[in-house]
């Protein structure tokens, strides 16, 4: 019976010391994400209509009559926003396509022969129109930022810079429209 009363208690001692000692083998960073990093946030988000290079020449808005595009060219429209941030654009437009549902990037081109044709229109305090070929792209604010765990898990962020962009969609979306001056 003494003999089964020591090895008794040798095991529970054993039970208590070793779920102590995994209790406490246990680094409190390991519940913490990776420290420290850096990040975008997409925010403001739009859709808007950028002008391409196509476009007719210009006529007096009040003449009427019909606008009329018809040539074999290569439409092209640029992102604006990226100057200072060249390196970083690729990173910022996928972030955008993910926050949009839609691939967006700094240039869209497409050869085609276009033929349109448009009514010309007379709009007050302008005396010049032309017809315009527009390119569907997103604008938004990039804010970019750092961030670090401290070491009690508490998530820190510090924004570095906040800019605005506009990005053409990669794919063909485009409309014919007016321009005055």
């Amino acid at each position: 019976m003494y003999v089964r009363k020591i090895a008794s208690t040798l095991i529970t001692t054993a039970v208590v010391a070793g779920g102590i000692v995994g209790g406490v083998a246990a680094p409190a960073s390991a519940a913490c994400a990776p420290s420290p990093g850096t990040g975008y946030h997409i925010t403001n988000k739009s859709t808007v209509s950028k002008p391409t290079n196509l476009h007719s020449d210009w006529m007096y808005d009040n003449l009427g009559g019909n606008l009329t595009y018809n040539h074999t060219k290569t439409a092209t429209v640029s992102a604006s926003g990226t100057a200072g941030v060249e390196a970083e654009a690729g990173v910022i437009f996928a972030k955008a396509s993910t926050s949009f549902s839609v691939t967006v990037g700094k240039t869209w081109s497409k050869s085609n022969s276009w033929t349109y044709s448009i009514p010309a229109k007379n709009k007050a305090g302008k005396t010049k129109v032309r017809m315009t070929m527009f390119h569907e792209s997103k604008k938004f604010k990039a804010t970019k930022f750092t961030y670090y765990y401290d070491g009690h898990c508490k998530y820190h962020e510090s924004t570095k810079w906040s800019k605005w962009f506009t990005a053409p969609v990669k794919k063909d979306a485009n409309v014919w429209g007016l321009e005055w001056k």
